[in-house]
């Protein structure tokens, strides 16, 4: 019970603490010469909802230990897979997207435009 708490706690505050990250870079997009690249603009609305969801889940997780019941480790371990998979990785994918090839292809085939990230000279 005590690692299941302790293992809920732990992924609760790294959620909220990814999530005011997030939240942060997001503000700061277009600093500090104003520029936003296309990039930004299309993914904007997609990390913004995914910084809401993991700050949700993050919330979540807390409450769940301070006021719920407890919970199986095997079930805290599915619901924090499944948490990491909805959140995290998306945002992952997204930031990485600009490096990744394969990624980048995707982004300008599906919208018809080159990938600007920002980066160049």
């Amino acid at each position: 019970m005590l690692f299941t708490r302790t293992a809920a706690l732990v992924w609760a505050g790294l959620s909220v603490v990814l999530a005011l990250q997030w939240s942060m870079e997001l503000s700061m997009v277009g600093f500090p010469d104003g520029y936003i690249t296309p990039f930004a603009t299309a993914t904007r609305p997609l990390l913004g909802i995914l910084t809401a969801a993991c700050m949700a889940q993050g919330l979540y997780f807390m409450f769940t230990v301070l006021f719920g019941k407890t919970m199986k480790a095997i079930t805290l371990g599915l619901q924090i897979l499944v948490a990491a998979i909805l959140t995290v990785a998306p945002v992952l994918i997204v930031k990485d997207c600009p490096r990744s090839n394969t990624c980048s292809t995707a982004y300008e085939a599906f919208t018809n435009t080159m990938m600007d990230d920002g980066a160049g000279g």
